[in-house]
């Protein structure tokens, strides 16, 4: 039964829109129609192409069903964890340096799970700062001395900052002037060139804009404005929490145990084929979700789902004049504390993004403090001192059963996968557009779109749009083999025009890029269409029956 009382709340109750009203009741619908989208799309699992992959039982939507529950804390560091496995002969200091800067001094394995098996491949995520795969990421500004003066750390998730495009871009440019402290940010500088938004006939966001790309900042580009690495979104961690709610059948323990210890969670990761094995986030909240579900529990993330910073732990900096460091890092969003939908404290603390700088009138900078006896060299130095978090919820329920590992399906049992819908225009600019990154490994800005869902108006006919499909049999130049494309809204209609393989890119939500299908289609929504979200098939030809995927299109009866 649909819970009509709860929403979800914006990262950290964050009010961008605070002094207009009517915008931030559009902000907050818009935000809870997405979360409740994501949510619905990784409760579904991977029905297409995958066997012991179940929709998932002991993962609650609160939209649908919200009891009362009890928070818990799951943390992590947000230095890279996967470098010190892929160079165990590197010593911290260059490790530091790779987290800053990216460069790594080997290629490594395509296949964590199984690494012999691999492939050698420049170290991944790529993107300008993709190798920061902990949901946590760092821009560093340096003086002419080459001296750190100031360090920026960001979680905000790239779908928040998408959404609040969407209701006003104005106020998307006057966030980055004061988060940034630069006046002279325009909305060109965070335009996606060549493209019109057809909803609002204005621009669309580029979320690779050079106020937000790589790991330096300086007077002309660069900065820390929300996360870009390709696995570093909130669509991914609410992914990430819904697919460990599934249990495994403990290889290591008797027929049926379904307990991973913590040593063995990067093994449940790999069960499951959920997440990045070796980070330090992902194994910990996998396992987490994973050990409160054998307890019986039915589990969410504690509403307002987000990756929050915590505070550091600043015992063991010194500052040259010996005045305390914490007085140094200034919380620009979130905030230290926050109560639960009934009023209840929770755990930890919800910083979206802080700085940590000295002031001129100390007369030194942030390179001239010391952390462990160490000068802050490297940005990574300060990220080590502190935690990330989400929220886990979780209330009383019944244990369910385990399953085997997770593994490819049957030929016949194969299905298409539908990924991500787009525009057209959005598609092909985004595409053709390639993001630098250290290790020059080609990569396309689609990687970073999200799945926030084009919008469509009631009525509109002959929308040119592309989605992009996994386990597709369709066939360039060959209209026998396109696919079918449906709607859960049998007003919807869509015809299938043409079809391009081997697209590559990192769907986002992965570290690697891989091929798809990329599937042009026509698409006409009737005035009786009712406005909302809406499924999507796409149904192999000579098949009948496929799997839609929730929330990729959503229509609206006007502009916004």
């Amino acid at each position: 039964m649909r819970n009509n009382s709860f929403s979800f709340r914006t990262p950290a109750d964050i009010k961008d829109f605070e002094n207009d009203p009517p915008k931030q009741k559009a902000m907050d619908a818009l935000w809870n129609q997405n979360l409740n989208g994501f949510t619905q799309q990784g409760m579904l699992n991977n029905r297409w192409n995958t066997i012991n992959t179940p929709q998932t039982t002991n993962y609650f939507n609160p939209v649908e069903n919200n009891p009362k529950s009890d928070a818990a804390q799951i943390t992590w560091s947000p230095f890279p964890g996967r470098l010190a496995y892929n160079f165990p002969q590197a010593s911290q200091s260059q490790l530091n340096e790779m987290a800053d800067t990216g460069h790594m001094p080997s290629d490594i394995s395509n296949d964590p799970c199984s690494p012999s098996q691999g492939s050698q491949v420049p170290y991944f995520p790529y993107g300008p700062r993709g190798w920061q795969d902990e949901y946590c990421e760092w821009a560093v500004t340096r003086n002419k001395e080459g001296k750190i003066t100031k360090v920026q750390f960001t979680c905000e998730n790239p779908e928040y900052w998408h959404s609040l495009w969407q209701i006003d871009p104005n106020k998307v440019v006057k966030l980055y002037q004061q988060i940034l402290d630069n006046p002279t940010i325009t909305i060109g500088d965070l335009s996606l060139p060549g493209v019109v938004d057809p909803i609002t006939s204005g621009p669309v966001y580029n979320p690779l804009n050079k106020w937000n790309s790589g790991s330096k900042s300086t007077s002309s580009g660069g900065g820390a404005i929300h996360l870009t690495s390709t696995p570093n979104t909130l669509q991914t961690e609410i992914g990430l929490a819904t697919s460990s709610s599934v249990l495994r059948n403990n290889p290591s323990g008797t027929t049926g145990n379904t307990t991973w210890p913590s040593s063995e969670y990067n093994a449940l990761l790999c069960d499951g084929q959920f997440g990045q094995k070796h980070r330090n986030s992902d194994p910990n909240i996998g396992g987490n979700v994973n050990t409160f579900v054998n307890g019986a529990f039915n589990v969410t993330l504690t509403n307002p789902p987000g990756l929050y910073i915590q505070q550091p732990d600043f015992s063991t900096y010194q500052t040259p004049n010996g005045k305390d460091a914490a007085s140094f890092w200034k919380i620009v969003r979130g905030r230290k504390s926050l109560n639960d939908d009934h009023g209840n404290p929770l755990p930890g603390n919800f910083i979206l993004h802080a700085v940590f700088e000295v002031p001129e009138s100390e007369g030194y900078v942030v390179g001239d403090i010391t952390i462990g006896g160490h000068p802050i060299n490297w940005g990574s130095q300060i990220a080590s001192t502190f935690k990330m978090q989400i929220v886990a919820s979780a209330y009383q329920g019944t244990k369910p059963q385990g399953y085997d590992a997770v593994e490819d399906t049957a030929p016949k049992d194969t299905f298409a996968q539908p990924l991500q819908l787009f525009y057209e225009n959005y598609f092909t600019v985004m595409y053709n557009i390639q993001v630098p990154n250290p290790v020059n490994n080609p990569i396309s800005l689609l990687s970073n779109s999200t799945y926030v869902p084009p919008v469509i108006k009631m009525g509109k006919t002959g929308a040119k749009m592309v989605i992009t499909a996994g386990t597709s049999t369709a066939k360039e130049g060959k209209p026998d083999t396109y696919p079918s494309i449906t709607s859960d809204d049998a007003t919807i209609t869509a015809t299938v025009t043409s079809v391009k393989e081997n697209i590559y890119y990192a769907v986002p939500g992965n570290s690697l890029p891989d091929y798809s299908t990329a599937i042009y289609v026509t698409v006409n929504i009737s005035e009786k269409t009712t406005e909302g979200p809406k499924s999507i098939f796409v149904t192999n030809a000579g098949q009948s029956k496929s799997y839609a995927l929730p929330a990729l299109l959503v229509v609206s009866p006007n502009a916004k």
